[in-house]
């Protein structure tokens, strides 16, 4: 069965954004081992799961990336990467798709997307990658449907924002690695309880 692994940029205090959804507290300090890394983690999926809104944003964005040959070859490389995975769109109603290599999901419900989500893992395939969007990223989490978690470190504190988790998440660790930059990438897999016995 395919998994789903969840990368996400953080904080050190868990905040995946801030307390506007903002993002310019990421570093832009240029990392080539960070950078390699990230489009070898893009390169384990062959599809990712994103929300509409974050896919409004982000599909144009690595599209127009990987077009600029102005671009940093950095920058190239995880537009290709991005570029590649089939997209699953997550929307709460029926919506046009502008874009190639994309399907919707309409999970109008909790259970609408776990069952979608179970359906996918069951294809043949590569590992299904959930590549952020905050409200994306805190569903999936919520609802117990990542199978591992890539969470890239920044050594950045705001103090308050959006958290990841919303509640109680056990988790172990698989792996961790730092960069010259001062981010940790920590790998972690989510923890099962067997169910209660009758």
């Amino acid at each position: 069965m395919r998994k789903v692994v969840l990368y996400m940029t953080t904080m050190l205090d868990g905040f995946i954004a801030g307390p506007g959804n903002e993002l310019d507290w990421m570093l832009s300090t240029p990392d080539q081992g960070l950078n390699d890394d990230i489009v070898a983690l893009l390169q384990a999926s062959d599809a990712g799961f994103l929300g509409y809104p974050v896919a409004m944003g982000m599909i144009p964005y690595w599209e127009s990336v990987a077009a600029d040959p102005s671009a940093s070859a950095a920058g190239r490389d995880i537009a290709a990467a991005v570029n590649r995975l089939h997209r699953i769109i997550i929307s709460s109603q029926p919506v046009d798709l502008p874009w190639g290599n994309s399907e919707l999901v309409v999970a109008r419900t909790d259970d609408d997307l776990v069952a979608a989500v179970t359906e996918f893992k069951r294809q043949p395939g590569s590992d299904l990658g959930v590549p952020g969007g905050v409200r994306t990223a805190q569903r999936f989490a919520r609802l117990g449907l990542i199978d591992e978690y890539v969470l890239q470190v920044h050594p950045i504190a705001l103090g308050a924002g959006k958290p990841l988790f919303t509640q109680k998440t056990e988790l172990n660790l698989i792996s961790a690695k730092t960069y010259n930059s001062g981010v940790a990438r920590l790998r972690y897999q989510a923890r099962r309880h067997p169910p209660a016995a009758d």
